[in-house]
């Protein structure tokens, strides 16, 4: 009898050792927190030089505005008699979302042999995007007829102005580059607000609606780089020979920029945004 208790005793042992090494297991613990998506932005700002009969319109920080505490102010600058130096302008700004009051043309008095230029810089900003520019509700207005004009003008409707039949325009990719992504252009220098042979012609003669694509797929520009800035120049003109047929018609219109992205998006091309 004493064997089989002693017996029992040591299975006991046995069994309070085995429950004490489960508890002596190595152990550990990592954590990452605050894991987040964050959607990424592409901002675009808009700024505007504008040229008009060899006159540019220039800011003058040292003009004080009659009636406010505010300095500095837009004025025509240059040699030419028209436009009036030292007079407002408004067709030139700096870096800014566009809004209502950012004309790239707001003339009232445009004669035969008139001609002017803007050049348009473009950035986008915290990413690559393709860059699309549309014109856009064209309207040519034909605003009643003086008797020169009635007396070689037919047309008296709202809308049959002679403007945009009489109107030349081009608009490039002002880079300074071949072919918008090319070699550079020997004495071109990126938004001289020149046309140099060679850079990329966007669409020229007549003033017209479209879709313009100065960046996407289709064009040797590929996007414009977040870290770049694009220039187009606008170019203007209404020639001499242009006679009393345009007299007190107008031409009005929009001009728009579009950006989309260009990472996961190679086969972007600007026409996509037309209506289909």
């Amino acid at each position: 009898m004493k064997k089989i208790l002693l017996s029992l005793g040591i299975i006991a042992v046995v069994a309070v050792g085995a429950v004490g090494a489960t508890r002596s297991f190595f152990s550990d613990t990592e954590t990452s927190t605050g894991n987040t998506f964050t959607a990424g932005a592409i901002d675009l700002k808009i700024d505007s030089t504008q040229h008009y009969n060899g006159n540019v319109c220039a800011w003058d920080a040292g003009l004080t505005n009659p009636g406010t505490d505010k300095t500095g102010a837009w004025v025509w600058k240059g040699e030419s008699q028209y436009p009036v130096p030292g007079l407002y302008c408004d067709g030139s700004w700096a870096e800014t979302d566009l809004g209502i009051t950012n004309k790239f043309f707001n003339f009232g008095d445009i004669k035969p042999g008139d001609e002017g230029e803007n050049t348009i810089s473009i950035h986008v900003l915290n990413n690559d995007a393709y860059v699309c520019a549309a014109v856009s509700s064209l309207t040519d207005l034909e605003k009643g007829q003086t008797e020169p004009e009635a007396s070689v003008d037919s047309t008296t409707g709202t809308n049959e102005g002679e403007l945009s039949q009489t109107m030349l325009w081009k608009v490039w990719n002002d880079n300074g580059l071949v072919n918008g992504n090319g070699a550079p252009i020997q004495g071109a220098v990126a938004g001289d607000n020149i046309y140099q042979d060679g850079e990329k012609i966007l669409t020229e003669g007549n003033p017209k609606n479209g879709m313009l694509s100065v960046y996407d797929s289709t064009t040797e520009t590929g996007p414009l780089l977040a870290t770049n800035t694009g220039y187009i120049g606008v170019a203007w003109s209404l020639p001499s020979t242009s006679g009393n047929e345009t007299q007190t018609d107008s031409l009005t219109g929009d001009i728009s920029f579009n950006v989309v992205q260009s990472r996961n998006n190679s086969a972007f091309k600007c026409s996509d945004l037309l209506p289909h």
